[in-house]
């Protein structure tokens, strides 16, 4: 297929996106095709080297990556003060986690037996720290996540409700990235990339996602 035609292939074609998912990024996002997605850049980035114990959580200002095992999820409240609450638990201590929003999908999601990543700021509550809407894997599966620095990509309510939060996005990319990576052409010529001694166009968008 040609360079072009493979670009401007609807996103409901590539892997992870489907009709729903590919109807609402076109509507919440404006993304339509592989090309869309391909220039839909992070707006800043994280650091995953660094993990917290429950114990050191001390400053609500500071992100914080935590590895423990989740118990004892709720549902709380009424209107808009329902929550979903859960507790994370590691050697040094324990912390909730709430939901105010995808409540249905977050609900009875998790396993008591396997050992979570969290990331997310938590927030100090009645004297307490809890941390709201924080991301959340098996462990064993962010292996490759942990231990670099990882972007952050714009969503919606509406996204994260199918499960296109940041990190949705950063599989999807993972996916598109495989499809075009080797389809990529230079958009300035060689005597200029090689004057300014400019990365090529391939490498800025591998490096940028």
């Amino acid at each position: 297929m040609h360079q072009k035609d493979i670009l401007q292939t609807p996103l409901t074609y590539l892997k992870g996106v489907g009709p729903k998912r590919a109807s609402l990024l076109e509507s919440e996002l404006d993304l339509k095709t592989f090309e869309d997605l391909l220039y839909y850049f992070p707006f800043r980035y994280i650091d995953r080297s660094e993990f917290y114990k429950i114990s050191e959580v001390k400053d609500p200002n500071v992100y914080v990556q935590i590895k423990g095992f989740i118990h004892g999820g709720q549902e709380l409240g009424k209107g808009r003060g329902k929550r979903y609450t859960a507790r994370l638990t590691d050697e040094t201590g324990s912390i909730d986690l709430v939901w105010f929003k995808g409540i249905k999908w977050v609900k009875d999601r998790f396993d008591s037996n396997k050992e979570y990543l969290i990331y997310g700021k938590p927030n100090l509550y009645k004297g307490k720290f809890n941390i709201t809407h924080p991301e959340i894997s098996v462990l064993e599966k962010e292996e490759g996540i942990s231990g670099k620095m990882q972007a952050v990509y714009h969503t919606t309510e509406k996204l994260t409700s199918v499960g296109l939060t940041s990190k949705g996005f950063n599989h999807l990319m993972e996916n598109l990235l495989v499809q075009v990576k080797d389809i990529i052409s230079e958009s300035l010529n060689n005597d200029l990339v090689a004057r300014y001694k400019l990365i090529s166009k391939k490498e800025a968008l591998l490096n940028i996602h």
